[in-house]
């Protein structure tokens, strides 16, 4: 049996490492994920949603958007935020395409 050309065996040696390191790094955050979210499900029965509601009431503001538009928003600190949700807040990563964009 010939060997495949010359070129579809180098396209091979190159592809085939870079597509097997990015399915491992895929099925890795997958994992991650998905045993961030078994832990959050394990972990105490979050607050009802009225319950919340009255909890965020003193911290709602309504704010006026350049384009006419009215956006009410809440205004926590993480600590403030674990007590009223009951559950620490997800860390924040973050992305290198926004940090680039502030940095400019």
């Amino acid at each position: 049996m010939p060997w495949p050309r010359k070129g579809i065996l180098i396209r091979l040696l190159i592809y085939g490492p870079i597509i097997g390191f990015l399915s491992y790094q895929a099925l890795e955050k997958y994992r991650t994920e998905r045993e961030v979210t078994e832990t959050d499900v394990a972990g105490a029965e979050p607050p009802s949603g009225d319950d919340v509601e009255d909890k965020l009431e003193p911290y709602k503001k309504v704010i006026e958007m350049p384009d006419g538009t009215k956006q009410e928003i809440i205004q926590l600190t993480p600590e403030q935020a674990e007590e009223i949700l009951g559950h620490p807040l997800p860390e924040h990563k973050p992305d290198s395409k926004s940090d680039s964009k502030a940095a400019d």
